[in-house]
């Protein structure tokens, strides 16, 4: 009797926690990316990921239309070889919306080089540029006539006509976060495009659709 309690109170404390933090998990359709992993595209083109990082900022949770929580001092670096990175607190179940940015806002690039999740030497930062990285990936795939058949997306620009950042809503039906690169890369023809380095409108259109592969685990 005493363990079944005892059971039942971890139970509650493990749901209590979950609740109170979101997860993003990176995966290649329904199967959670491991990282220098051969998968398989349509048409039977292989893809192999190296190198996923990128920033979400600007977390704000909705209930019925109105903001009930917003982040403060709100960047976090995510990145797929570091799975501490993946997972930090939000009170998921105080309402029923999550929005956040993908990558960092104007005001954040013009403030120049920072500390912490902003700090140039995470390799998110574009000195010359004078500007953050949003999302970058990389890896190699059959279908790349590059070196070593690879490819590298690097997606930033906070400029205007170049803005790269994007907002995500996503109704909430849990805490774990799915970021579907077999989605993205399905969106992009690697035989053709496969190397973006710099702001510019392949950058942008490219922003949109890594925006587009982010939903909860559980969606319906």
């Amino acid at each position: 009797m005493k363990c079944a309690f005892i059971n039942l109170f971890i139970a509650f404390l493990s749901v209590g926690i979950n609740a109170q933090s979101v997860q993003f998990v990176p995966s290649f359709g329904e199967q959670e990316l491991k990282l220098d992993t051969t998968y398989l595209l349509h048409s039977g083109i292989e893809v192999k990921i190296e190198t996923l990082r990128f920033y979400i900022s600007n977390l704000e949770i909705y209930k019925n239309g109105a903001v009930v929580w917003k982040e403060k001092d709100s960047h976090h670096l995510l990145d797929a070889a570091t799975p501490e990175s993946l997972k930090f607190p939000v009170p998921i179940d105080k309402g029923d919306k999550l929005v956040f940015l993908l990558g960092t806002d104007s005001v954040t690039n013009v403030s120049g080089a920072m500390g912490g999740a902003l700090d140039p030497s995470n390799g998110m930062y574009w000195a010359w540029n004078s500007g953050y990285i949003n999302f970058k990936l990389e890896g190699t795939s059959s279908v790349c006539v590059t070196r070593n058949n690879g490819f590298e997306f690097h997606l930033g620009g906070y400029t205007r006509e170049h803005a790269t950042v994007q907002q995500i809503e996503l109704l909430i039906t849990g805490n774990e976060i799915l970021v579907d690169l077999k989605a993205f890369l399905s969106q992009v023809s690697l035989a053709e495009q496969n190397k973006i380095m710099s702001p510019g409108t392949e950058a942008v259109l490219l922003s949109q659709k890594a925006a587009s592969i982010f939903r909860f685990k559980n969606e319906k």
